[in-house]
């Protein structure tokens, strides 16, 4: 029976592709409105319910208005925070989650 000896080298690079395959860690999503269209639509949000404006880039900040369930026009004043962003819809100025905003 005959042994191969594979090179250092060799083995490297037949191992490399297989390195390079592996799933990496998720990188952070960053959201920013501001280079997105001129206004947003509310989506995501059952037609029951409303979309919460906050005071600040939390869902525990104080509610200052709510945006209905189909309602348009939100226009975003950009950078976003993490996943929120500051918007303006109707004179109301505050914070909302970008889950719920589409083109």
């Amino acid at each position: 029976m005959k042994r191969f000896i594979v090179p250092a080298a060799v083995a490297l690079a037949l191992s490399l592709p297989m390195v390079m395959a592996q799933p990496q860690p998720a990188q952070a999503q960053r959201y920013d409105c501001a280079y997105g269209p001129d206004t947003y639509r509310v989506r995501g949000v059952a037609n029951w319910d409303v979309l919460n404006i906050r005071s600040g880039p939390s869902s525990k900040r104080r509610i200052v208005g709510e945006i209905p369930p189909y309602g348009s026009g939100v226009h975003c004043l950009g950078p976003c925070r993490g996943n929120w962003c500051r918007i303006s819809w109707r004179g109301i100025v505050g914070w909302v989650h970008m889950r719920y905003l589409g083109e």
